[in-house]
């Protein structure tokens, strides 16, 4: 069976100024690599990285990236997946949170909404899932790290432990410096817990 680690990326400047980024590509901050560093310490422990894999988005890549020199994982090639994007908010995203969410009441609470020109919970979810069983696929006995977004590894949480998505609030459910290790088996999530 396959091990899987995911990471967030670090802070951005739209985390700081409390803004739904999803899909909108937002810069990391001065320190935003700074709460990698934990991350970094913590999988350091592990004794091989065999893949790395990370959403396309510029954040989760430049994560990614760190963590590998970090790691002195330079010459592995990290994989850029699109599956691996946060939600889409659509009409939602670069909006201030508190915003967002009196303008769309429903948005990151009600599993099935989609904002304007933007995508559900579920098929995030859905999305995820499928993209992280395709890399499944691939290796057997391997250790392999995402680096990717609050939202994922909250969909990946809801997923194993059969909690309604919309119930979290996935722009705030994990730290920038949070690392988790989970499994998947049948495109179904079989464990999932923090790497202290």
């Amino acid at each position: 069976m396959n091990i899987f680690y995911s990471a967030r990326h670090g802070e951005t400047e739209n985390n700081t100024a409390k803004r739904l980024s999803g899909w909108i590509d937002t810069p990391l901050t001065e320190n935003g690599l700074v709460p990698t560093e934990a991350a970094i310490k913590k999988l350091e422990r592990l004794p091989r990285i065999d893949a790395i894999y990370a959403s396309d988005l510029g954040r989760a890549f430049i994560t990614a990236y760190e963590i590998a020199c970090g790691l002195g994982l330079v010459a592995q090639k990290i994989i850029r997946l699109p599956g691996l994007r946060e939600v889409n908010y659509g009409d939602a995203a670069n909006m201030k949170s508190a915003d967002a969410y009196k303008l769309y009441p429903r948005l990151d609470r009600d599993t099935h909404y989609a904002p304007p020109n933007g995508e559900t919970l579920d098929h995030m979810q859905r999305r995820a899932i499928a993209t992280v069983a395709e890399i499944d696929a691939q290796y057997t006995n391997a250790t392999i790290l995402i680096v990717a977004h609050s939202g994922i590894m909250a969909a990946l949480n809801a997923n194993h432990t059969g909690q309604d998505f919309g119930e979290l609030n996935i722009s705030e459910a994990y730290t920038h410096e949070y690392v988790a290790r989970f499994t998947i088996e049948n495109n179904h999530i079989t464990s999932f817990e923090e790497v202290r």
